[in-house]
């Protein structure tokens, strides 16, 4: 079986991977930002690539109608009469701004594991979904399970938040920065390798002193960018803005938290995307982004940065 995978670029997304490569010996991954994502499939379907593939997945990132549409619609000729595009392709999305989507049956978007009534991550949706039919009978030992299952927790604690709001657990955490020091691929390898062969799914000593300076980095970080907060007023609230192209989650959680005379927190990576970032339970941010085509968590959510506006900024930059 080949199968294509499209999915997002931060731990979650890649960890999608990560239980992709686990489940299927023959896949390709397409990584996407909510900038293009849409653009991407799109593009592999009216290439026609699906041909060499038997099954699709769209994994913690969502599509918008048209390529929706696109999916429901198109019929290849080597499908049999009736059947689309729909019957190869599943997406599966934890993000509530995306629920839209469940009115198409090979959609699956849904923000609570209904069994713990937690929140879910995309990683636990696709891990759920691939398990019996294709993980199970690769699994060679119970320690293969257990580290198995301790990633696939490890990240949906970390994606949810959870490891701060219920668990005080700052595990999930260190392996999220351990991510963005090894980079995606070699973070792949180390973390299958780690699957495969520990008796135990585990950080080792070397990793925690990287972990450590990592952290030092960090702290320094969101100190400097607590001093640059840009007050501005955004559909109505309070908002601190600021320009960062690293940490976002744990920068606008911070600084979020320290000035609570604040709404949420915007912050701007202009070669990439906006992030909001908030802890009141009254402010919905995957509804403020939904305003600029991105969407997400009531407390953590995205929009793209287009090309286009891009080029205005260089323009007024440069006027």
């Amino acid at each position: 079986m080949k199968v294509k995978l499209f999915t997002h670029t931060d731990l979650d997304g890649i960890s999608c991977a990560i239980v992709g490569k686990i489940a299927f010996e023959d896949i390709d991954i397409t990584y996407c930002n909510y900038d293009d994502v849409n653009e991407k499939v799109k593009e592999f379907i009216i290439n026609q690539e699906y041909k060499n593939f038997d099954y699709v997945y769209i994994t913690d990132i969502s599509v918008n109608e048209e390529v929706a549409e696109l999916i429901d619609k198109t019929r290849p000729d080597n499908f049999k009469e009736g059947f689309t595009l729909n019957e190869m392709f599943q997406l599966l999305d934890h993000h509530a701004t995306a629920k839209w989507l469940n009115e198409y049956y090979w959609c699956e978007v849904s923000d609570i594991t209904e069994k713990t009534n937690e929140k879910t991550s995309g990683t636990r949706m696709f891990f759920h979904n691939v398990y019996d039919e294709y993980i199970r009978e690769k699994i060679i030992n119970n320690d293969q399970l257990y580290n198995i299952l301790s990633f696939v927790e490890m990240v949906n604690r970390y994606d949810t938040w959870l490891w701060q709001t219920k668990y005080n657990d700052d595990e999930p955490k260190k392996w999220n920065d351990l991510l963005y020091i090894m980079g995606k691929e070699d973070f792949i390898k180390n973390v299958i390798y780690k699957i495969n062969n520990n008796h135990n799914f585990y950080l080792s000593d070397f990793e925690l002193d990287i972990l450590r300076y990592k952290q030092a980095e960090i702290d320094n970080y969101i100190n400097k960018k607590s001093k640059q907060i840009i007050i501005k007023e955004i559909q109505g609230y309070k908002a601190g803005v600021i320009f960062a192209e690293q940490y976002h989650s744990e920068l606008g959680n911070v600084l979020a938290t320290n000035n609570s005379e604040l709404d949420f927190i915007v912050i701007i990576n202009p070669s990439q995307s906006v992030s909001y970032r908030g802890v009141k339970d009254t402010i919905d941010l995957g509804m403020v982004a939904k305003v600029y085509e991105g969407g997400g968590h009531p407390k953590a959510s995205g929009s793209p940065i287009s090309d286009n506006v891009k080029e205005q900024i260089i323009n007024m930059i440069f006027k």
